[in-house]
This record gives C-alpha cells, sequence and structure tokens, in this order.
C-alpha cells in the first residue's frame, strides 16, 4: 500500500510539473513582465496601463476625432493639455537651443507626459498627438506581437512617417501568415504613436535636455546613441491623419504623408483626406 501510495504521489507531483512547464512555456516571461495580465484584462487601454492623447484646447476638433476612435474600439484615452507655442512662461523653464517656438512646444508637451508616467508609476503608457488614425483591427494585431515584445524595451513606435526597420527581428508575421513586423528601432520619424515603459519614461526625463532639434529627430539620436532601446512595429497601425482642413499645427505646409492603414477608423465614419 506504501508503494503504491508513493507512486501516486510521484504521478501527481509530475503532472504538476508538466503543467506548470507548459504554463511558462506557452506564456513568456516579457508578456507577464510587461502587461502583469492578460491582454483582456487591458483591452481599454491596448494592453498598456495607460493612454494619453496631447491636444491643444483649441483644437476641439481633432479631440472629437479622438473621441470617436476611443468610443469605437473601447478604449480609455486620458486627455493632456498641450502646451501651447505661445505659452512662454513654461517654455522658458525648458532649455532648448535653436528649436522653433512650435517645435519646443511640442516637445515640452511630451516631456511633461513623461512626467505623468512616472509620478502615476505607470509600467507603461501610449502617447499618442491629437492627429492620429488607428487600424480598425488594432486590437488583434497587437493580441498577435504582444508575446514577441522583448522584456526591457523603453520605447515602441506603434505609428512612425518611415518605413524603420533593422537587422534585429522579434517577430515576423510572414511565417504565421501575418504582413507584422517587430524590430528593433533605426531611424523611427514622428512621435504621434509611441509606448513608453516606466524605466523608458525615467530615461527620457534625464536624457532629452537641452535639444536642439525637434523632438522625434532627437529621440532619434538617443536610439542611435543607444541610450533609449526602441521598438518598431511595421506596417503602422497608427498613422497621421492629414487633410486640407485639418493641417499640421507644428508644420502647416508639411506634405500628407501616404496613408498606409489598410483600414482605416476614421473613414469608416465618412472622414476623407
Amino acid at each position: 500500500m506504501k508503494k503504491r501510495e508513493i507512486f501516486n504521489y510521484f504521478v501527481l507531483l509530475s503532472s504538476v510539473i508538466t503543467f506548470l512547464c507548459f504554463f511558462i512555456w506557452v506564456t513568456p516571461s516579457d508578456y507577464l513582465y510587461i502587461y502583469n495580465r492578460p491582454f483582456g484584462f487591458y483591452k481599454k487601454t491596448l494592453g498598456f496601463d495607460h493612454i494619453y492623447c496631447i491636444n491643444l484646447p483649441s483644437r476641439s476638433d481633432r479631440r472629437g476625432k479622438i473621441d470617436i476612435i476611443a468610443k469605437f474600439h473601447d478604449l480609455d484615452i486620458d486627455f493632456v493639455k498641450a502646451i501651447s507655442s505661445k505659452d512662454t512662461e513654461t517654455l522658458d523653464r525648458y532649455l532648448t537651443y535653436g528649436v522653433a517656438p512650435q517645435h519646443k512646444a511640442c516637445y515640452v508637451s511630451h516631456y511633461k507626459t513623461y512626467e505623468l508616467i512616472v509620478s502615476n508609476n505607470y509600467q507603461s503608457a501610449l502617447i499618442l498627438e491629437d492627429d492620429v488614425d488607428f487600424e480598425v483591427n488594432i486590437k488583434d494585431f497587437l493580441n498577435e506581437i504582444q508575446p514577441f515584445l522583448p522584456i526591457n524595451w523603453d520605447m515602441f513606435y506603434l505609428g512612425n512617417c518611415a518605413w524603420d526597420t533593422s537587422n534585429t527581428i522579434y517577430y515576423n508575421g510572414k511565417n504565421y501568415g501575418s504582413d507584422l513586423l517587430l524590430s528593433k528601432s533605426n531611424r523611427p520619424a514622428c512621435s504621434h504613436a509611441y509606448a513608453v515603459s516606466l524605466r523608458g519614461a525615467r530615461k527620457l526625463l534625464e536624457n532629452l535636455v537641452n535639444i536642439t532639434k525637434p523632438v522625434d529627430v532627437a529621440l532619434i539620436d538617443l536610439i542611435l546613441a543607444n541610450k533609449i532601446f526602441s521598438l518598431s512595429l511595421l506596417p503602422s497601425i497608427i498613422n497621421q491623419w492629414k487633410s486640407k482642413d485639418d493641417p499640421s499645427d507644428i508644420s502647416p505646409g508639411a506634405q500628407d504623408e501616404p496613408h498606409n492603414l489598410k483600414n482605416s477608423t476614421l473613414e469608416l465614419f465618412g472622414y476623407r483626406r
């Protein structure tokens, strides 16, 4: 009888060990570290702890578009008051060199958002500018690539204005019948949609100071100097939305970038470029 009990004990122990090994294999440690819970618990923030959208109070038209996107995708988006280029009192608190007022205002708006991430102790946050459009299936795309995110990322571009990739590939969707490609960033352009980890926000507060270039270019310099570990997702799943009646606040005469979303949320609601 004693031998039988010992045998049953080892069978039970083996079963438990097998289950734990399987659980760890199908639930990568990176996934647990970044998101803490399965994606389903974070659907309203796309898998991140928080979503911020930088918006000038005078641009209620853009806020209206973001509200449409948020309602359609069932998202909680926290609006951050953007700094105006005319707010010299605030701008004078931040040292920059040779940066135009509108670019400095953009920089300070992003910098203050990093401060919010740190003060709230968010492990990760998505930062949006208010001129964006989302892929209709954005949650499906993020679900697809989440398990492949490396554990120590500082920034994660969900959209940029360049076809940014490198030789360091973390996920190649072609192996799974998908178009998505997740790689280490090289020269990501624009700052309209990127996530920042808590560690990344602290690094940015320390290193993104006394800038001499627009913030998106200054970020590239930090990435190339290996002061920030950044990822880029291609194709973009969040893109800039520009139209004749809604030009850029920072570069009003800039030409529109190719709008390479497969299925635009704003176009679904009748907006045209």
